[in-house]
């Protein structure tokens, strides 16, 4: 199962409320007035980069906060009360419409609201967007507050809705591709329904062998090192995400495990040298071997017979 953090409280104490508050946003400094009638609840779920948190503020309850150098991009939507936001000499009131928070410096104030965000982690949404690009130089910049149009602010709540629904289904929380789809559903639904750059860019045309980026940089990985020692740790940190969800992405969109992609790719590189190679010149099969990774010379022939139909002795003097 995914690691998953929840958490959740009510409190009729201001200070509690700017204590949690802070610690749970970062870099916040939070002040709420300390009299009979405050109430707030709030509640979050966090799966890796992606976090969906509901704060509620009580009738005649008032919380303003500032954020110094906010730690992730956040979307909120504000269902009954008032929420405003300040950022520079500028002033936006939220409403039922999904806002995109300030990236710089803002304060905020909240009055008698029922306010819900998805925040996603910023260096994960870039990744995203550069594999959808297939640009491993991409940087996003957050350009706007509002969606496009309607339609975009429509997506982005059918995506959130989807997340929302996997992150409070305890079945689905065990099986880490609906997380990892949902998660990527609406940091794809963020980068198309909000102003920024990566609509300056047109998408490459789809293709039946494209690989998603975890996947390609793996292999891009063993490409480049396929003649040393590679185990499934470095695999996965090359890929950037965890070692269990690069075997499923393998199984998902190659067919088999990274051990059997890198055990295929240094056969394929051995048959390939093998018939290039001159005996004359003295080449030999545990050379070419040794230099695509087989320590083992007994294992890689049996393995070489069984790909091949031959061995690697009857190629070489082919």
């Amino acid at each position: 199962m995914t690691d998953t953090h929840r958490g959740a409280f009510t409190t009729a104490d201001a200070g509690e409320a700017a204590e949690t508050l802070s610690r749970l946003i970062g870099r916040a400094q939070v002040r709420a007035p300390d009299h009979d009638s405050f109430e707030m609840t709030l509640s979050w779920v966090v799966v890796g980069p992606v976090m969906s948190r509901r704060a509620q503020v009580g009738r005649g309850s008032t919380v303003r906060m500032g954020v110094e150098s906010p730690q992730a991009i956040s979307v909120a939507q504000v269902s009954d009360g008032a929420m405003t936001v300040r950022t520079g000499g500028n002033r936006h009131r939220l409403g039922s419409d999904p806002y995109l928070m300030p990236q710089d410096r803002f304060t905020s104030s909240m009055e008698a609201t029922d306010l819900s965000i998805v925040a996603l982690d910023h260096d994960w949404v870039q990744d995203h967007a550069g594999e959808l690009l297939q640009r491993e130089d991409f940087r996003l910049r957050l350009t706007g507050t509002r969606p496009h149009h309607q339609v975009a602010a429509d997506y982005w709540a059918d995506a959130v809705g989807h997340l929302r629904q996997v992150l409070n289904d305890a079945e689905a929380l065990t099986v880490p591709l609906i997380i990892a789809e949902a998660q990527r559903r609406v940091a794809t639904a963020l980068l198309c329904c909000f102003p920024n750059s990566f609509t300056d860019h047109a998408l490459p045309e789809e293709t039946a062998t494209r690989l998603p980026g975890p996947v390609r940089r793996a292999v891009i990985y063993i490409d480049e090192h396929l003649g040393g020692p590679i185990d499934l740790a470095q695999l996965a940190a090359a890929a950037r995400i965890p070692a269990h969800q690069l075997v499923i992405a393998f199984r998902q969109h190659l067919g088999t495990t990274p051990g059997g992609y890198l055990r295929t790719a240094r056969l394929d590189a051995a048959h390939h040298q093998l018939l290039e190679a001159d005996p004359s010149r003295g080449d030999t099969v545990a050379a070419i071997a040794y230099r695509c990774g087989f320590t083992n010379l007994a294992r890689f022939t049996t393995e070489y017979r069984t790909q091949y139909g031959r061995t690697p002795t009857e190629t070489l003097h082919s």
